[in-house]
């Protein structure tokens, strides 16, 4: 049997999955505090976890961030998939947000591979090595950046071209609203 989790749901409900929020109000499946408690479910038995606008809102530190991913990676099975939708650390939205204060992004997401880890260590950069200092290792299977509608429109109208729009993702705030990522746990 398949077990799916939706964590943080909020008022956002997903049938087939525990819907699990620290908040009663929202009447999840399970009350509990991601971020400080230990997760009910064994070691190796999620093999399917969503976080939809909800990772960046897990605690206020690094610490506690840590402590998310930790237990996301102990309780997944291997190859489990893990969905992630969250607003873009340079987007309005999530400055203007007092609940959201972790800042996710694509670079973060590859900083928790294992293989990227090694790889980073054998040619001497000097990224942290997230993975092996968190003791977890996700590989990114897909990863999706959208648009703030305003930069979405003058790629569609020919108003700007796709290098244009890159070299502003890099160093401009509200162009990407929101990044939507797709992991795997890897455990051997």
């Amino acid at each position: 049997m398949e077990l799916k989790v939706n964590l943080g749901c909020g008022f956002k409900k997903r049938e087939g999955f525990i819907n699990a929020d620290k908040s009663p109000n929202c009447e999840p499946d399970l009350v509990i505090n991601l971020v400080k408690e230990k997760w009910p479910w064994a070691d190796n038995t999620v093999t399917e976890a969503v976080f939809d606008f909800s990772m960046e809102q897990m605690g206020t530190t690094p610490e506690e961030l840590q402590y998310v991913l930790q237990e996301l990676y102990r309780v997944c099975t291997h190859d489990a998939k893990i969905y992630i939708q969250a607003f873009h650390p340079r987007h309005d939205q999530f400055y203007l947000n007092p609940l959201c204060t972790q800042r996710l992004s694509i670079e973060f997401f590859q900083l928790l591979s294992v293989q990227r880890n090694l790889s980073m260590i054998a040619t001497g950069m000097h990224d942290d090595v997230v993975g092996l200092m968190w003791g977890v290792n996700f590989d990114i299977k897909n990863y999706m950046p959208l648009l703030n509608a305003r930069f979405e429109n003058e790629l569609k109208e020919g108003r700007i071209t796709e290098n244009e729009l890159r070299e502003r993702m890099v160093f401009q705030s509200n162009v990407l609203h929101v990044i939507a990522v797709e992991l795997s746990a890897v455990k051997n």
